[in-house]
């Protein structure tokens, strides 16, 4: 914040670097978006991160389409909501299970999943909040199922993975 000495003069360029950068940054703060556009195969019986294909809005260019798009690399530091979904195409056997990943290991506490009981389309989703370094750390969201062969993700307008991350705080 700004720090003069008694009688000297608040400038503008002193405004600008200190108050109104601090505002501007409250008001765009980093935030991610997307979802899955292109179903994906997922192998039986292991987690796998889900690619995130399309992006809605990302403020601070975490995420790429092409170059790891299952990860959302943080710029800024801070703490961060992360919320990830899966949809899984209708099949009666075996579980469907989804959890967040921080650098490719599971965040304890995010996996959720169910028993498939009856060869319906279904979703999940899982929440957490992580702290991020703003340069290395990553986030994924992964899906599992034991259907007994591969099983796609379901894509459509209320049920796509999806993976979306809002920056909390320092």
């Amino acid at each position: 914040m700004a720090n003069e000495t008694p009688g000297n003069f608040q400038t503008s360029a002193l405004w600008n670097a200190n108050i109104k950068a601090l505002g501007d940054f409250t008001t765009g703060q980093p935030i991610f978006s997307g979802y899955q556009a292109t179903s994906q195969s997922i192998a039986n019986a292991s987690f796998t991160s889900l690619t995130i294909d399309t992006t809605i809005l990302d403020s601070d260019g975490g995420h790429s389409n092409v170059t790891n798009p299952s990860r959302y690399t943080a710029t800024v530091p801070g703490t961060y909501l992360v919320i990830g979904t899966v949809g899984w195409t209708g099949n009666s056997t075996g579980y469907r299970r989804c959890r967040l990943t921080l650098n490719g290991s599971p965040i304890i506490g995010t996996a959720v999943g169910s028993d498939a009981v009856n060869s319906v389309l279904s979703g999940q989703c899982t929440s957490t909040v992580v702290s991020l370094n703003g340069t290395t750390d990553y986030v994924e969201v992964q899906g599992a199922q034991s259907s007994g062969g591969a099983l796609a993700t379901y894509v459509s307008s209320d049920f796509s993975c999806s993976l979306r991350v809002f920056w909390l705080s320092r």
